[in-house]
This record gives C-alpha cells, sequence and structure tokens, in this order.
C-alpha cells in the first residue's frame, strides 16, 4: 500500500513539473513591435493614444482587467519593445497605404524591410501594427515580417474616437496575429 502511495505521489510531482515546464515551452516572450499610424489628416490621433496608453500603469476605466501595452514596468510586460517614435528606416505610410488597400508589391516591399530589419543590438521585430482612423471605424492591420503572408485585420466601430482601453484591446487581437517563432 505504501509503494502505490508513492507511486501516485511520485506521479502526481512529475505530471505538476511536466506541466509547469510545457506551459513555458516555446513561449517567444514579450513583443517586440513596430506602431505606424497610416490614417488621413484629420484622422491622425492612433500615435497620441499609443503615447498616452504606454505611458500609463494600468487602464483607468476598468474595462479591462490587465493592460496588454501599458509600460507597467514589472517583467511581466507583453510589449517589450514598441518602435513609437521612430520606426525602421524604409517604411513609409504612402507605401503602407498602398498595401492595405491591396497592392502586394508595397506589401512586400514593406515585408522585405520588417524581415531585414535589426537594431544596435542585434534585435529584429516581431511585426508592424498599423492604425487607420476612418470616418466611424478604426481598423488595425497587422503586417508579418514574413514575406508573402497576408494583412490581418482587427476593427471597431467608433463615433468620435477609441478610448485606450478599446485600443489596447484591437492592439493585443492584432499583435496575437503576428507568426512568432516558438
Amino acid at each position: 500500500m505504501e509503494r502505490i502511495r508513492q507511486f501516485i505521489y511520485s506521479l502526481f510531482f512529475a505530471l505538476t513539473l511536466g506541466c509547469s515546464f510545457s506551459a513555458q515551452a516555446g513561449d517567444p516572450g514579450p513583443y517586440w513591435l513596430v506602431f505606424l499610424d497610416i490614417s488621413e489628416e484629420p484622422y491622425q490621433d492612433g500615435q497620441k493614444l499609443l503615447i498616452d496608453l504606454r505611458k500609463m500603469e494600468s487602464l483607468s476605466d476598468g474595462k479591462r482587467e490587465f493592460c496588454f501595452m501599458c509600460n507597467a514596468g514589472d517583467a511581466g510586460s507583453y510589449v517589450e519593445v514598441l518602435y513609437l517614435y521612430s520606426i525602421p528606416v524604409g517604411l513609409s505610410v504612402e507605401e503602407l497605404r498602398k498595401a492595405v488597400k491591396g497592392d502586394d508589391a508595397a506589401k512586400q516591399k514593406m515585408q522585405n524591410i520588417l524581415n531585414i530589419f535589426e537594431d544596435s543590438k542585434g534585435h529584429g521585430v516581431d511585426g508592424l501594427l498599423m492604425y487607420d482612423h476612418q470616418p466611424g471605424k478604426v481598423t488595425i492591420y497587422t503586417m508579418d515580417k514574413k514575406v508573402g503572408s497576408k494583412l490581418e485585420t482587427e476593427s471597431k466601430e467608433v463615433k468620435s474616437k477609441l478610448l485606450h482601453s478599446s485600443l489596447d484591446k484591437l492592439l493585443e487581437d492584432a499583435a496575437g496575429k503576428l507568426d512568432r517563432p516558438v
């Protein structure tokens, strides 16, 4: 009877240990992203909204339990690096607008730039999130750095502008569509 009990405890311990390792296995870690507002005037509010969101420690409106884009400063941050104030050389708002309208050559050109980009420490990016505010709707286009992959979208209807919590949710959903190494 004691052997059976020891076996059950050993099995339970092994399963617990195995589950904790498998939950961590293949985790690509925090995101490295580029954000760009490709909206036309007078709807170019994406960069300001995201700058405000990045300065927050948490969301103030209580609509979400956690904040994907907030700069909480803890080790659990979901976005490690966000190119917001400067973008990789060669990315063009005009080319990106063409890409979201279906121009494959423009899309591949922009994906090539994302694919080869490395910062001064040799780090690349996971992809590009493009904010496009049109009358009555905001769309986030996700551009993978994998050349030839299709653009993904997340949209939300708006009266005038997005709440920070809505922008955070859109960006989280859009970033989740990036093809990241496991």
